[in-house]
């Protein structure tokens, strides 16, 4: 497993409590960079995992695009993390290959961290309530603490049915930046400025490499 960012020199020391972001990446945006710094701060973790996921099993059909390769896509998350300390990227998904579930991730890294480190998996509201529909959902919850964030008084845990698996999530009021993915694929291929919806370094990655392009390079 790859693992970088601002502090990677102190990467075997981080033990305690440990963020993970997963997603498509497709590509990285300021929004996911703004729900990872308020669970960041406000949970006091040290780090958080940016976790590429390499065949994401939602948008194996039916996504209406081409995901892009999961070596650009660890490349713009690499950029946009490596300068912002206690943001990394993991490349536990990657690494595995195949369908991504984050069953299979919270295994896989709670292998390499140990018990001893708290693992908490970062999800919008949305995300948490569709959480009967994952992979295992209740094993998934046992492993690690969910942390749901979303808008004040909007899609709290503890409005979701007794039985759900995330009904004792932990939720975070968290920046929900109108960014979407979608709509950045959409800009580009149309010719219009993605700033300050991406990094500057992310941008000019895409810019360099032609992706979301109608005709690419």
């Amino acid at each position: 497993m790859e693992l970088t960012g601002a502090n990677s020199s102190r990467v075997g020391r981080i033990r305690s409590r440990i963020g993970v972001l997963g997603g498509t990446f497709d590509p990285i945006h300021n929004g996911h960079l703004a729900i990872a710094a308020a669970v960041f701060n406000v949970l006091e973790l040290t780090s958080v995992l940016f976790v590429p996921a390499a065949r994401p099993w939602m948008k194996e059909s039916g996504s209406g695009y081409g995901v892009s390769s999961i070596d650009h896509r660890i490349e713009m998350v690499k950029l946009a993390t490596e300068r912002r300390e206690g943001f990394y990227l993991s490349t536990v998904d990657a690494d595995r290959g195949g369908s991504s579930y984050s069953v299979d991730t919270i295994s896989d890294l709670r292998e390499e961290y140990g018990h001893a480190t708290e693992l908490l998996l970062i999800l919008g509201a949305d995300a948490l309530e569709e959480l009967p529909r994952w992979r295992e959902p209740e094993r998934l919850a046992s492993m690690c603490t969910l942390v749901c964030v979303g808008r004040p008084g909007s899609g709290l845990p503890e409005d979701l049915p007794a039985d759900h698996p995330g009904r004792d999530a932990q939720f975070v009021s968290g920046p929900m930046l109108p960014i979407s993915a979608t709509d950045i694929r959409a800009r580009v291929a149309a010719g219009m400025s993605i700033e300050g919806l991406v990094g500057a370094s992310v941008g000019a990655y895409i810019e360099r490499h032609g992706l979301y392009r109608r005709d690419p390079a």
